[in-house]
């Protein structure tokens, strides 16, 4: 049995015996396979793939082969749910719902993506293309010669596998829904402003650290943001700005950073947020070319409690952030009337 959620189109085959009735008991699992296609019917490669087992909670990620395919084996028996998260700009999320699996059985699950904000056109996703082109690298942690993990070099960021609801006030939900239901016409992002507030999406991010700064260079839009970490504090005068403003700290192999002294003129996803926004985000760079990204959000003026962003981005050393020029946000020019 199952039930489709988020638009997409799937397709669940004949469920089939995996095992022979001879089969010994720990080989009694399930199955659960299937093919990604874009709305155009080609293989969608290298996207993550989860499942969670709806009683007990327990989850598993895998990613689509370079045709397409994913496989989860050994399940026990019970309800699943499986979803893909948006792929860059180009593909749409798609969850399914209420999958069954019995001992000893598989079920076919073919997935076709919807496109996503930019209606999939051609070379317009620069981390879906970048990611579909570059392995995953392995090795140790580079360290740097205090012994701290090094986190430079340029990211390709992603989205959230599994996304938190907010908890949002009564009057930032209804902001909400007014802004999903006009398409997000008036995202700060659309006048090449600062949105959102911290560091996430499909994205290349690129880190410079020393044992004193952290410096972060994001393509776009164009801005730079700096984590102090030479032990100050932040400043008790703060002048409320677009990212705020960031110190950080190390316990153990995980860099902290603590940022505050927002403006309230950004988005957090489709929310509205106040001064009082506080973020604290965790950096922890697991191998060579893995970095963990946490980002905790708070802001007791729009949201009842605190929620999170879970991201993990791809070390791409070969690439490297380009020059972006942005000036639909040029409110002088009309002034400008010459002689």
């Amino acid at each position: 049995m199952l039930k489709q959620a988020h638009g997409a189109r799937g397709v669940i085959c004949g469920v089939a015996l995996l095992f022979g009735a001879s089969a010994l008991p720990g080989q009694e699992l399930g199955k659960i396979s299937g093919v990604v296609t874009d709305p155009d019917g080609a293989a969608v490669a290298h996207v993550a793939v989860r499942i969670k087992n709806t009683a007990t909670g327990e989850q598993s990620s895998t990613s689509t082969s370079a045709t397409g395919a994913y496989n989860f084996v050994r399940l026990r028996s019970g309800g699943y749910e499986l979803t893909l998260p948006r792929v860059g700009f180009t593909f749409s999320a798609y969850t399914q719902k209420d999958i069954v699996i019995a001992a000893g059985q598989t079920v076919r699950l073919d997935i076709q993506l919807r496109f996503g904000g930019n209606l999939g056109t051609p070379g317009d996703d620069d981390s879906t293309i970048v990611r579909n082109r570059s392995a995953v690298l392995t090795g140790p942690t580079p360290r740097t010669p205090d012994g701290k993990p090094d986190l430079s070099g340029v990211w390709n960021g992603n989205n959230d596998l599994d996304p938190e609801d907010p908890v949002a006030l009564p009057w930032a939900e209804a902001i909400s829904k007014q802004r999903i239901a006009t398409n997000f016409k008036d995202s700060p992002s659309v006048s090449c402003l600062p949105d959102p507030p911290y560091l996430s999406g499909p994205l290349f991010f690129k880190f410079v650290q020393t044992p004193k700064l952290l410096v972060t260079l994001i393509e776009n839009p164009p801005y730079v943001m700096q984590v102090f970490l030479d032990g100050r504090d932040h400043p008790k005068d703060l002048n409320p700005t677009w990212m705020g403003h960031s110190i950080g700290k190390w316990e153990g192999d995980t860099l902290v950073v603590d940022t505050l002294g927002f403006n309230d003129k950004s988005w957090v996803e489709s929310y509205p947020h106040t001064e009082m926004l506080h973020l604290v985000t965790r950096y922890r760079r697991t191998d060579l070319g893995r970095l963990e990204v946490e980002i905790t959000i708070e802001d007791p003026g729009a949201f009842a409690k605190p929620w999170k962003i879970h991201n993990t981005w791809d070390l791409v050393p070969k690439e490297e952030i380009g020059e972006y020029i942005c000036n639909e946000n040029n409110k002088d020019i009309t002034h400008l009337v010459g002689q």
